[in-house]
């Protein structure tokens, strides 16, 4: 499988624990689509039951941790996932392939026995900042004049996270984050500080920063246009050459208010790139999605986008106050985010600590006081408290959690 994953830490956000919820059993229907390689139906069915398993976990608020088991009979191999519940019962409704992408969409049996690990059972819509992509190799970009793609692929990953409708994602991708392409995302800047997810995640009043690099975009089996003569073309199909163009990305998750990595997940795929190499189409263009390699883009994006909100779904959701009057504060989220009239958070307090090596961390506290939301507008909600915020020292900038 060309899809690969790394965990690399957990949550920056060291909070208790809370009980978990006890949900019943619901059917769920879902999609899920992969990429065949060599002709194997069986290895493309498997790894897209395995996505149409994690998008039904997803609808279903509930994740995953036993097996899967199919009944058309196609596969019999178990389905693992990392997961808090299990699903059973699992058919394949309907199956397609187009353009060597197999779609198929299921009918699955989700069981929870708790909504997460960490007891999370909150439904809000959490905030994520997606910046620019830089590219390591930008001569690669020549060929289709794809020199656009450091800010229309996150822009593209934007529209994909937005569609499945778990996160709220913002485009941020005149942001480039990282000085080194070549350590990230453990690069210094040039002031000897890592990089500054955290002012970012505060400038743009987001939970999540979501950041990557573009490996790789090159051809498999690159020639100079000079040697496009009907000679050395017979010579590469003679030599099994293909016009097949590597996508390779590396895609970063940082919490917004410590700048803490979270995530680090790669992705490297290929497709066939069918346009002539000085044809100048750019990234997301009509011609470019037309191509076997830009549906295979698509699907890696597709792929992350899926992944991010399954990563974070699990996280505490956290809001900024950014303006107290009286028994009244403020928060930078609302009804875009799912806030409703008369939810309760808790207020957590906001200290700035410095490690070892004198650098800036955020602490958050619990404060042990709660706050009613009384006015909800789209993007900011209105919430009391049981005393005048001043009383309670609840300031701007401290922050509102959901479990």
């Amino acid at each position: 499988m060309n899809i690969f994953l790394k965990r690399l830490s957990l949550s920056a956000l060291s909070l208790a624990l809370v009980s978990a919820s006890y949900l019943g059993a619901a059917s769920i229907e879902s999609s899920g689509r992969a990429i065949i390689y060599n002709n194997d139906i069986e290895d493309a069915r498997y790894r897209a039951t395995e996505q149409a398993i994690k998008q039904a976990v997803l609808q279903s608020s509930a994740t995953l941790i036993a097996n899967d088991k199919l009944d058309n009979g196609e596969v019999d191999s178990s389905v693992h996932l990392q997961s808090a519940g299990f699903a059973e019962s699992t058919k394949i409704l309907s199956e397609i392939i187009t353009d060597n992408i197999l779609k198929i969409r299921i009918s699955t049996e989700i069981t929870n026995e708790m909504q997460c690990h960490n007891g999370a059972t909150n439904l809000y819509k959490k905030s994520v900042g997606i910046t620019g992509f830089a590219l390591q190799s930008p001569q690669q970009a020549n060929v289709g004049a794809l020199h656009n793609i450091p800010r229309a692929l996150p822009k593209s990953l934007t529209d994909e996270i937005n569609k499945q409708g778990y996160l709220h994602a913002l485009a941020a991708t005149k942001i480039l984050i990282y000085p080194d392409l070549i350590n990230a995302p453990t690069s210094r800047n040039v002031d000897g500080s890592l990089t500054d997810v955290a002012t970012i995640g505060e400038e743009l009043g987001v939970q999540y920063v979501i950041s990557g690099i573009i490996r790789d975009i090159d051809e498999m089996s690159p020639n100079h246009p000079d040697q496009n003569t009907p000679l050395n073309s017979l010579l590469r199909w003679a030599n099994k050459e293909t016009n097949e163009r590597n996508i390779m990305l590396d895609i970063y998750i940082y919490d917004g208010f410590s700048g803490a990595l979270l995530f680090e997940e790669s992705y490297q795929e290929s497709g066939v790139w069918t346009l002539k190499r000085n044809r100048k189409v750019g990234f997301g263009s009509t011609a470019f999605w037309k191509t076997n390699y830009g549906n295979v883009v698509k699907q890696v994006l597709w792929q992350a986008s899926l992944d991010a909100s399954e990563k974070l779904r699990c996280q505490p959701f956290v809001a900024n106050i950014f303006r107290t009057e009286g028994n009244k504060i403020h928060l930078n989220a609302g009804a875009l985010a799912g806030i409703k009239k008369g939810d309760k958070f808790n207020v957590y307090r906001r200290y700035e600590i410095f490690d070892q090596l004198q650098n800036a961390q955020t602490q958050l506290n619990n404060a042990n006081i709660n706050v009613t939301i009384t006015q909800v507008q789209p993007n900011f909600a209105i919430g009391e408290l049981a005393v005048d915020a001043r009383i309670l020292n609840v300031q701007q900038q401290d922050v509102v959690i959901a479990w």
